[in-house]
């Protein structure tokens, strides 16, 4: 009979450390995200990193993690330029593994806390908190930004006259990647680069202005395509203010916002229930 067993993070992380100082191709493991900041929800996961000598037979071998819990899924991340992982989604919670080859353990930076649970060479000495790698947009990317957004606006507003609303969804989370660059980059330039507005809109209630968040409560909708409308319409009206303030304030060159939302009438003027 299968039987569930939910996740206990303090016995998975002492039974993966207990492994981790058995297994001879692991050198290190490290605790980064909110359980090392002490900030955890009940909600939250834990992100672990696995230091190895040679991760491939980490990589191909499921046991080190596998028995740590019922396991419903598992994302298996190979992302160019990054560190190979394993996110397990347990019955109860989810670790986030993360493995990287030893030699790079010295070079760590991190830039939230961080926890060292098994050093075996002495390196987590040299590990430090550095400074956030956070900067401002120069005029090159913002522009881009812009161009992204509405392109995927104009799209999104095609795709409702079209009754698309699935492409229209697709479009409009386009939409919405662009827009959060403006609210994060918004903040910085009014807060300065300290003001910490996290990743992927997270602890949003924490860091974004209650006007730009009842903003964004009218910027979702349902298929409908009246909906999608005013939706549509109420993103890019945040996106140009945020835009608007934005180059003022680092003193980049106006972008044509108006001529852009034309066009976006313009086309949604084509279905009668979405004008």
């Amino acid at each position: 009979m299968w039987e569930a067993c939910a996740v206990d993070y303090d016995k998975s992380i002492e039974t993966l450390t207990a492994w981790a100082q058995n297994c001879e191709n692991v050198r290190a493991m490290v605790m980064t995200g909110s359980a090392a900041a002490h900030e955890t929800h009940s909600l939250s996961d834990r992100d672990i990193e696995i230091y190895a000598t040679d991760p491939a037979p980490l990589l191909a071998d499921d046991s080190w993690w596998n028995q740590l819990g019922t396991v419903l899924v598992v994302e298996r991340l190979a992302i160019p330029g990054w560190h190979p992982a394993r996110l397990v989604y347990y019955v109860g919670g989810k670790l986030d593994l993360t493995v990287v080859r030893a030699d790079v353990l010295p070079t760590i930076r991190y830039e939230r806390p961080f926890t060292v649970l098994v050093d075996k060479d002495g390196h987590s000495r040299s590990l430090r908190l550095a400074a956030a790698g956070t900067s401002l947009p120069d005029e090159a990317a913002f522009q881009e930004q812009l161009n992204l957004g509405y392109a995927a606006a104009l799209m999104c507003a095609k795709s409702i006259v079209r009754d698309e609303p699935w492409s229209s969804k697709i479009r409009d989370t386009d939409l919405k990647a662009s827009l959060l660059s403006l609210v994060e980059w918004d903040h910085h330039v009014r807060y300065g680069l300290g003001h910490d507005v996290r990743f992927l809109g997270s602890r949003m209630r924490q860091w974004m202005d209650a006007d730009i968040q009842q903003s964004l409560e009218q910027c979702w909708a349902r298929f409908d395509a009246a909906d999608s409308a005013r939706a549509l319409r109420t993103s890019i009206a945040l996106f140009a203010r945020l835009g608007r303030r934005i180059a003022d304030g680092l003193g980049f060159r106006p972008f044509s916002h108006d001529s852009v939302h034309d066009e976006v009438e313009a086309i949604l003027a084509l279905r009668p229930d979405a004008r």
